[in-house]
């Protein structure tokens, strides 16, 4: 009796323990790796169109170039905008002004648009630049040469090569030591500066605005400023206006910054294409009753000029030439070249499952 209780104990005991190791035995666990690939990607807006102004030309981009007619007193001025997130900036010299020796300065800077390196860009805009050299109204220096000294208190223009653009006065600091300029345009006083007309341009003294034809204060007149954010913006007329109308419709632009650039009927020439020009062609936006078509400076003219261009389509490039070295002595020539940044790398995430 004694030994079938025992039996029965074991019996029990041994049920027991496979029970607890079933419940207690340690949970068996796995770790998978799955590995996703994402790639970063940047939005970044296009120019719009604003309105009041008409759109001249387009890109990938948005809007390259724009232009609008702004009334002063009843005179009608053409303003034509380059936007600096779309555009870049050239000047050349002229086949008799500035005056250079022959060969003195590169194709890329020379009397006619260069189509061998603007003309990949693609061209948008062209327009006059300022006076003669012997009217000792300011500098200029292209390409590393210096076809007229420049003049401190003067407005200038500089371009870097990457065809970004800065207006300001001539001073010790202008324009700046992370600004590399290729090319400087200098012509007499500021107009506009701070967004205010200045003392000089209201004052409207002949003198200080250029020698007008048979000594009438009322020319034809252009200008060149900058407005706050950047953009470039050209104006002119063919009615005679004084220096203080010129200086308003520049503030009527929306100019922060301006400078007058060549009078009287024949000199003030613009135009801009209704898409980039990769080849000489026609400027469809024009300085209305101007004596001249701006076709001119597809081949060749004889003063000097601004060249405006379209950036790539794709954000992550832009146009730029070599820049100017400090140990360079003479030319230097700039021919365009498109200029990519690497694109994000793909990133590699891991997740473990229990």
């Amino acid at each position: 009796m004694r030994a079938a209780r025992l039996l029965v104990v074991a019996v029990v005991g041994l049920l027991l323990a496979g029970v607890l190791y079933h419940v207690l035995r340690p949970a068996t666990t796995t770790t998978t790796t799955t590995t996703t690939t994402t790639t970063t990607t940047t939005t970044i807006a296009p120019e719009t169109a604003q309105a009041g102004w008409q759109v001249a030309s387009r890109s990938a981009r948005g809007v390259v170039v724009d232009d609008k007619m702004i009334d002063v007193g009843g005179v009608y001025f053409r303003a034509i905008r380059l936007r600096a997130r779309t555009a870049l900036l050239r000047w050349h010299v002229g086949s008799q002004d500035p005056p250079t020796r022959t060969g003195e300065v590169p194709v890329d800077a020379g009397p006619a648009i260069d189509w061998a390196s603007e003309g990949r860009a693609g061209v948008v805009a062209v327009f006059n630049g300022g006076f003669k050299v012997a009217a000792h109204a300011g500098g200029a220096m292209v390409d590393g040469v210096t076809v007229s000294p420049m003049l401190r208190g003067d407005m200038t223009i500089a371009i870097d090569a990457a065809g970004h653009w800065k207006m300001g006065l001539w001073e010790p600091g202008f324009p700046g030591k992370d600004f590399h300029a290729i090319a400087y345009r200098q012509n007499l006083g500021p107009m506009i500066a701070d967004a205010k007309i200045t003392a000089a341009a209201e004052t409207n003294l002949v003198s200080l605005w250029g020698s007008p034809l048979k000594n009438s204060p009322l020319q034809p007149r252009s200008a060149l400023g900058v407005d706050a954010h950047g953009n470039l913006l050209y104006l002119a007329t063919m009615t005679g206006v004084s220096a203080p109308q010129l200086a308003e419709a520049l503030l009527a632009a929306g100019a922060v910054e301006g400078m007058e650039l060549d009078i009287n009927p024949y000199w003030p020439i613009a135009g801009a294409s209704s898409a980039p020009l990769h080849a000489p062609g026609g400027y469809l936006v024009q300085i209305p009753r101007s004596w001249h078509d701006p076709a001119i400076y597809n081949t060749g003219w004889v003063r000097d000029f601004f060249v405006g261009l379209a950036e790539p389509g794709n954000w992550h490039c832009h146009w730029a030439s070599a820049g100017l070295r400090a140990a360079s002595t003479g030319a230097v020539a700039q021919p365009l070249h498109e200029v990519c940044a690497a694109q994000s790398a793909p990133t590699t995430t891991s997740t473990a499952a229990g």
